[in-house]
């Protein structure tokens, strides 16, 4: 026969006993602390595709934008001011005409949006005849004018005063800047002679712009 049960032994720890609660503590906290030294001596990438998409995304293809070149020689009069056209686009690789902003007969570009643009022009002086026939005055100069809606007085335009000193039989007048268009203004190239004598702006002269954004 059994005998009478004996006294009841100490109770076997569990998992949250104040036994091995500090120790599952110290265990967790030292696994949290080697996987955040992992991550940055490691940091994550991207595949390198989506790296590519992403680099890819940020660049915006330019919707509006154009280079073009005149196409024959324009003769100016003595005080007067001409605005250039009959532009072609170049056929050289490296040119570009986007859009449809752009009238090469008039040499004028329309703005489809409202926006800020950027233009620019080299226009290619020669100014051999006004040498030759009268002496040069102080007040002699030639104005190249970017111009919105031809009214180059009521709307900011992009402008540059050159004297007719210089010795070469041709000089290179180049104009720079932004200008905001409304959706439908036009901006073209003019040039104003003061001068006593005729010059004569060489084909090849340049106009070009680009959309920049809203």
């Amino acid at each position: 026969p059994l005998g009478s049960p004996g006294k009841k032994g100490a109770p076997v720890p569990t998992h949250g006993s104040l036994l091995w609660s500090p120790m599952l503590f110290l265990f967790s906290e030292t696994i949290e602390r080697r996987a955040s030294l992992a991550i940055s001596a490691h940091p994550s990438q991207l595949p390198p595709l989506l790296l590519s998409l992403e680099e890819t995304s940020t660049y915006k293809r330019v919707e509006e934008a154009f280079h073009c070149k005149l196409k024959g020689q324009v003769v100016v009069d003595k005080k007067t001011l001409v605005e250039l056209q009959n532009f072609q686009s170049p056929l050289a690789k490296g040119a570009f005409l986007r859009g449809s902003g752009l009238n090469l007969a008039t040499g004028r570009f329309t703005a489809p949006v409202s926006g800020i643009y950027q233009f620019s022009a080299n226009v290619h002086i020669d100014h051999s005849e006004l040498k030759s026939k009268v002496q040069l005055r102080a007040r002699d100069n030639i104005r190249v004018l970017i111009c919105i809606e031809s009214l180059c007085h009521r709307y900011t335009s992009l402008e540059v005063i050159a004297g007719l000193e210089s010795n070469s039989k041709i000089f290179t007048v180049y104009v720079h800047g932004l200008l905001q268009l409304q959706a439908g203004q036009y901006t073209s190239i003019f040039v104003d002679n003061s001068a006593g004598a005729p010059i004569t702006i060489q084909n090849g002269s340049d106009f070009m712009g680009m959309f920049l954004g809203i």
